[in-house]
């Protein structure tokens, strides 16, 4: 079996949150306040995911912060007659040459539902247009994981959604996940805020509680996406993962001290790495085999946080 590195510890990782809003569309604080609190608060690139429209602006970009070029998209229905509803993400991808790319404050009208076809078509709409696209919090939406699988043509699910969690406690789009990738789609995972307001310096706040770190050459609009498209990034709401190669056969992660280091896998059961007295543990490895459909990583800190690593598909390449 070839060694190949998915993370690599002495690579370059800028942190992001993709998805928060502003008063442009349902937020509580004006863009420049968003801006400027994920800025200080150390992050290297976020995404002003305002409802149905578009941000495509450079102006408070420089070389150590970006502004990606996005929104969220959602198709308003009645979730007490369908039982659900979808919110859906646009990130500009310049490497798809679109002609008909957004305008910076362009709106997108919301289509009227009238099956999961709407769905498609409006992504659909959204890649002519120039997006990457991201299914957002799936258990808040009320997906069905089998109308997911249905849908074509997205990159990534949120798995985390900080604030669903802690608003109402549908934050998690990991049984979405897991679903997707067991039954063969190579999906990635996005953990990100989705802040809409409240104190952003509290002790428990929307803001700053999911995140991702990607490992791109530059920070650059097209470097990111070209980044994440690849899956070179992790999500987390805490702890980090430094290193994440295949050596000898074996899956081996480097990551922030934490409590259990989780391989999860399909169809085959995976492995929990840990010490006994219940010591940090800050690495792990685990021996691949022909016929996992996929594995990923989960490393929990001692609060319970976790870090996420997107999937590898090993019979890609064993």
């Amino acid at each position: 079996m070839k060694s190949m590195s998915f993370l690599n510890r002495s690579k370059r990782k800028y942190k992001g949150n993709l998805h928060s809003h502003s008063t442009r569309s349902d937020g509580q604080y004006e863009p420049e306040t968003v801006i400027k609190a994920y800025r200080e608060k150390g992050y290297d690139f976020m995404c002003l995911s305002d409802h149905e429209i578009y941000w495509k602006s450079e102006a408070y970009d420089d070389e150590r912060f970006l502004m990606l070029s996005g929104y969220e998209m959602a198709c308003e229905m009645s979730w007490k007659e369908t039982g659900q509803q979808y919110h859906i993400h646009g990130l500009l991808d310049p490497s798809l040459g679109s002609t008909s790319e957004f305008e910076h404050n362009e709106e997108h009208p919301k289509p009227d539902y009238t099956g999961l076809d709407t769905i498609q078509e409006l992504i659909d709409e959204m890649g002519a247009k120039g997006n990457l696209v991201i299914m957002n919090h799936p258990t808040w939406s009320r997906n069905k994981p089998e109308d997911l699988l249905q849908l074509q043509h997205y990159f990534a699910v949120e798995i985390y959604n900080h604030q669903s969690e802690l608003d109402e406690a549908v934050g998690y789009g990991l049984r979405h996940w897991d679903y997707l990738l067991s039954n063969g789609r190579k999906v990635f995972g996005i953990a990100a805020d989705d802040a809409h307001g409240g104190p952003m310096d509290s002790a428990i706040s929307e803001f700053f509680g999911g995140w991702i770190s990607v490992e791109a050459e530059g920070l650059r609009q097209g470097d990111i996406i070209e980044a994440l498209k690849a899956g070179s990034y992790y999500s987390s709401n805490g702890p980090a993962i430094h290193d994440m190669r295949v050596e000898d056969g074996y899956l081996k992660v480097e990551c922030s001290p934490v409590k259990f280091i989780k391989f999860i896998t399909h169809p085959f059961n995976g492995r929990t790495v840990f010490n006994r007295d219940a010591s940090a543990v800050t690495e792990g490895a685990f021996l691949l085999d022909a016929g996992m459909r996929y594995v990923r990583v989960e490393c929990v800190d001692f609060e319970g946080n976790v870090a996420w690593s997107n999937p590898i598909f090993p019979d890609d390449w064993m």
